[in-house]
């Protein structure tokens, strides 16, 4: 009966060092050009790009892309991987995989092996998933043979 009376025992919350806000993660090493950088011309490179500001000309990387949520990009792009969250006006491809965040809005085509796109992704264009080799090429070759023909 003693212990309706009492009151529990205070919980101790640890204690936490003051941080910073939450930022988005920028792809797990590399570049990032921020929300209030303006690239006029070709950006090009070896390591990996995370991108919350404005870019207008030609992206051409040899490894992974990520459009954040505030970027604005109206240029061709080319990378290893792509992730799309913000803006993109102009063509995509993808050496491996591009992908449509729900907040992505793309007016151009996407050419990638391997293509996702989110439920609420806004995208106008044309899809090449062909590898443009030989490998899948007769199977691409009677879809299209068949739309043609009927």
């Amino acid at each position: 009966m003693a212990l309706f009376g009492r009151e529990p025992a205070p919980q101790k919350t640890p204690v936490r060092p003051n941080s910073t806000p939450a930022t988005p993660a920028p792809v797990s090493s590399g570049s990032t050009i921020g929300r209030k950088v303006v690239v006029d011309g070709t950006v090009s490179g070896t390591e990996d790009l995370f991108i919350e500001g404005k870019v207008r000309g030609e992206i051409n990387l040899e490894s992974d892309l990520r459009i954040g949520s505030g970027a604005r990009i109206e240029a061709n792009v080319h990378a290893k991987n792509v992730v799309i969250e913000g803006t993109l006006v102009g063509d995509v491809s993808a050496d491996v995989r591009v992908e449509l965040s729900p907040s992505a809005n793309v007016d151009g085509n996407i050419k990638a092996p391997k293509i996702v796109v989110a439920e609420g992704a806004i995208f106008k264009g044309a899809v090449d998933m062909g590898g443009g080799g030989s490998k899948g090429q007769g199977k691409n070759q009677n879809s299209a043979g068949s739309k043609e023909n009927g």
